[in-house]
């Protein structure tokens, strides 16, 4: 029989009162939710090896919850106590939700109720170690962990409709740890221009893409896209657009159109008809501080300069995808010292708060202003920082992606 997808039985560990005569007060605790009736046990006989607990009245209950996805799998990563942020070490997952995981193959002796700093890939958030498996028992070697800031998310994946047992999902972190692959992972050197680039998916996969293209000394690609759809078939199309830019080797200024004509070509060729991408393309050349680019129907990008105005750098073609015949104009525009670059999604100026409210270009435009002397890494973390203060969770459903420059 198909086990029904609404509600699942959670075993927790909870204390009815403290008994014990301890001097040093404490929270009653409430632990779980533990996988089977047999790992809630095994860890609350651990915690009767404990001079707390050992005499506190501690029980197992059973409680029908609304389906709070636990999804085992082993996904490396990086642990350091709060209390020593210097020092680093490895673990991995064998299990997590939205609320915490369970984590094995730590080099480090963990405690009960202390605080780390988990890091995935990029992101990070505080757990605070809620208990230890027992030694000879099916626990032996983990620990739980519970996470403080639950909205973080760090694991970026949609646990909210998946089940650990379905092939199909297994695929789709497959594809996602490929897809995060055709990230740029290094940044090609500039002598006057400091840039930086994020990608945060709203789903386990997504449609945008950034990209830094080595071009030649002193003259690096900036790409930034966001192809149609979400999921994915967002992603897929992404990997497309990101193999097709990538097979065409000899890049240079003056063939900006050329390439994105047989990007189109490609694209119109070899995907359904709604399918498109809006692309922004921008090469910029350390000698004479220039960004020549082509925009094609993308959001367009924010050009702070120094003294406070702004120009936006609108589009100069059409999305690329959805028309046999497509053509482009190139735009140019310098860049002097302390002028600030943003190239971004509408995931950023369409983020939503709860009353229905979008963040806006505005927003975004005084937080360049305001931090238009940081580095670009600085900048990126202070809008990042804005726009996951301003949105609703209920209603983030499109990837976020932002790349800054600053020229000096």
């Amino acid at each position: 029989m198909k086990q029904d997808s609404t509600e699942l039985i959670e075993w927790h560990i909870c204390e009815t009162s403290s008994s014990n005569s301890w001097a040093v007060p404490h929270q009653a605790i409430h632990m779980g939710p533990f996988a089977t009736e047999v790992e809630c046990r095994a860890v609350l006989a651990s915690l009767r090896e404990l001079p707390c607990f050992d005499q506190s009245e501690l029980e197992v209950r059973q409680q029908a919850h609304r389906r709070e996805k636990r999804i085992r799998i082993k996904l490396p990563i990086q642990i350091s106590r709060l209390a020593s942020p210097g020092t680093q070490w490895g673990a991995h997952t064998v299990d997590i939700s939205s609320l915490g995981a369970r984590l094995a193959g730590s080099s480090e002796s963990l405690k009960l109720g202390e605080f780390l700093e988990i890091r995935y890939g990029a992101q990070e958030a505080v757990f605070r170690v809620v208990w230890i498996g027992v030694a000879d028992s099916p626990t032996a070697g983990q620990v739980g962990v519970e996470c403080l800031s639950p909205e973080t998310n760090i694991w970026d994946l949609d646990l909210s409709a998946r089940t650990d047992d379905g092939p199909l999902f297994q695929e789709i972190i497959v594809a996602r740890a490929v897809q995060r692959r055709l990230f740029p992972r290094q940044k090609p050197p500039l002598r006057t221009l400091d840039y930086s680039g994020k990608c945060i998916q709203a789903r386990t996969v997504g449609g945008d893409y950034y990209d830094f293209l080595n071009l030649s000394k002193g003259r690096v690609g900036f790409v930034l896209a966001d192809v149609s759809g979400k999921g994915v078939a967002a992603a897929l199309l992404m990997a497309n657009l990101q193999g097709s830019i990538h097979n065409r080797a000899g890049l240079d200024i003056q063939d900006m159109p050329t390439l994105l004509s047989a990007v189109n070509t490609h694209l119109f060729e070899h995907t359904e008809p709604a399918r498109y991408a809006t692309l922004f393309l921008g090469c910029y050349n350390d000698d004479g501080r220039t960004l020549s680019y082509v925009n094609c129907g993308h959001t367009p990008p924010l050009l702070l300069r120094k003294n406070g105005d702004c120009r936006r750098l609108e589009a100069t073609a059409t999305v690329l995808g959805l028309l046999e015949h497509w053509e482009c104009s190139v735009g140019q525009a310098c860049m002097d010292p302390g002028d600030v670059l943003s190239i971004h999604t509408d995931g950023i100026t369409e983020t939503t708060a709860a009353n229905g409210e979008e963040f806006g270009e505005a927003r975004l435009l005084n937080i360049l202003k305001d931090c238009r002397n940081l580095e670009s890494a600085a900048i990126l973390h202070n809008v990042e920082q804005a726009v996951e203060q301003f949105r609703s969770s209920e209603h983030w459903q499109d990837d976020l992606t932002l790349v800054v420059a600053r020229a000096q």
